[in-house]
């Protein structure tokens, strides 16, 4: 926090601080320890190869976990972070490290948490606007979260078998994606959301001006528009509470969805980096607060070269200049 999130806010490569867009997404560390570990005693010498004396294990809180990446079990520990991905940099904001076993599920609320607390702790006004994640997050517990804390939830949507919430009027069907089903079959758009509710009409009813809607009767299956006499119906309307995982603050069909969700190959981008880049995925290491460590480090290294790239281009050619002033002040 005080090596690099701060000054980096400072310079402004943060963004807004008032309206923060984080991302998170996590990745695989192999341990470079053995998996059976080292034995204490000398049966092998005397042709014993299983016994049960104690046995000593280098890295200790590594275990076995699943790999979706490569697809496959891996013997290690697992690490996650949040960036922020802003005026072309892609920088992390927070680090948190586990076993193997845990997934990005749990992993995604301790680390936001441990951030907000950290930024509060460093003086670090933050307020976060929304928060972007993979199918992997998919979950109601994710989205309760985010939503008690005012954050909006950018989550992409795993499909797989639930309940949804049954919408009011002529509706009686939803299709996969959440979306009301009228009697002939028709996906019925989606027309406004408040603060509590999200409105979907009559598929073949759409606006062409300002308040000013014109009917497609030739588009519906049955080829007669069933409630002639209105403007927009038939209406029917979701509760956003029952459910925020199929009808989220952000519609996953509209423009800002797709925006923010960009932005999360940056943490992406910096997972890569650490692993291969800077060799972290190549020399394993064999405890926790080695990989932890190392982690920091290439974090902090990520941020100051952000801070020359930019020094780079306000100073031009001095930049090397400033750079080793900024070397002798420290």
């Amino acid at each position: 926090m005080k090596l690099a999130v701060i000054p980096s806010a400072k310079r402004g490569l943060l963004g807004d601080l008032k309206n923060l867009i984080i991302s998170g997404d996590g990745s695989a560390l192999e341990t470079g320890a053995n998996c059976y570990g080292s034995p204490t005693c000398d049966c092998r010498q005397k042709g014993i190869y299983k016994c049960e004396h104690d046995r000593f294990y280098r890295d200790a809180t590594a275990n076995w976990g699943w790999d979706c990446y490569r697809e496959c079990y891996y013997f290690g520990h697992t690490f996650y972070q949040h960036c922020v991905s802003s005026n072309g940099h892609d920088l992390p904001v927070h680090i948190l490290l586990s076993q193997a076993t845990e997934s990005d599920f749990t992993l995604s609320v301790k680390s936001l948490d441990r951030f907000i607390k950290a930024s509060k702790e460093n003086s670090l006004d933050i307020s976060i606007y929304a928060a972007s994640y993979d199918s992997g997050h998919d979950g109601l517990g994710n989205y309760q979260y985010l939503l008690a804390r005012n954050i909006k939830p950018v989550i992409a949507l795993n499909h797989r078998q639930g309940q949804y919430p049954k919408p009011t009027g002529t509706a009686d069907k939803i299709n996969k994606d959440g979306i009301p089903l009228c009697i002939a079959g028709l996906e019925m758009r989606r027309h406004t959301k408040t603060q509590e509710r999200i409105y979907f009409n009559c598929p073949v009813k759409r606006p062409i001006h300002l308040g000013v809607f014109k009917s497609y009767p030739t588009e519906c299956t049955f080829g007669v528009l069933c409630q002639p006499d209105t403007k927009m119906g038939p209406i029917v309307y979701v509760r956003s509470s029952d459910d925020p995982r199929y009808y989220p603050d952000i519609s996953r069909d509209s423009k800002e969805y797709k925006q923010l969700m960009a932005l999360r190959s940056g943490c992406e981008r910096s997972n890569s980096s650490k692993k291969f880049l800077y060799k972290l995925a190549q020399r394993p290491c064999r405890s926790n607060s080695h990989f932890l460590f190392r982690l920091y480090l290439v974090s902090i290294l990520e941020h100051a070269k952000s801070w020359l790239f930019e020094d780079k281009k306000l100073f031009g050619d001095d930049w090397q200049n400033l750079a080793q002033l900024h070397l002798l002040a420290a």
